[in-house]
């Protein structure tokens, strides 16, 4: 059983593929390994062997340290091994390589463009980042750290998983 069965069931993720593709998990790990040069933390492997592409419903995380314009963030599908669907993380990969850090792999999304990244190379390797798509426009190209639109979220991916939580309105608003 997966260390991530309860929190999965308790947020009530589900797949977004009611037939999942017949991939060779393997042959696919390697390949992802191979495009992104990396060796994929071994929590975050555990995760995609197990749930591959599934989805939320108001599911939100916190970001590590306060961020001005938000506590929270909502997740909407983490991205799997789907080959040909707009949810594969390889394609993501393609899709961001060169609009995101290099080290850095989209492994999920909410439903405004933003991204959930793991850092796969250097000190921060493991490390779960959150993209804001938008910011990237007041950046443009003079920066090189893209220090405006990416905030830490959590140390470990097993922690950004435990960090999730049923977003409750207000009753009052």
């Amino acid at each position: 059983m997966s260390k991530y069965k309860q929190k999965i069931e308790l947020l009530k993720g589900y797949c977004i593929i009611p037939i999942k593709p017949k991939v060779d998990y393997e042959e696919y790990i390697k390949n992802l390994e191979n495009e992104t040069t990396c060796e994929l933390p071994p929590d975050y492997l555990e995760f995609i062997l197990n749930y591959s592409g599934f989805a939320f419903n108001n599911v939100v995380y916190n970001f590590f340290n306060s961020y001005e314009e938000s506590d929270e963030q909502l997740l909407s599908v983490c991205f799997g091994m789907l080959p040909g669907n707009g949810y594969d993380l390889i394609r993501n990969y393609h899709t961001f390589k060169d609009r995101i850090p290099p080290n850095f792999l989209p492994i999920a999304c909410d439903a405004f463009g933003n991204l959930v990244c793991l850092s796969v190379h250097g000190e921060d390797k493991g490390c779960v980042y959150f993209w804001q798509h938008d910011a990237e426009e007041t950046i443009g190209e003079k920066l090189s750290k893209y220090p405006e639109d990416i905030h830490l979220v959590s140390k470990f991916f097993y922690e950004f998983i435990n960090s999730l939580e049923k977003y409750e309105e207000d009753d009052d608003e």
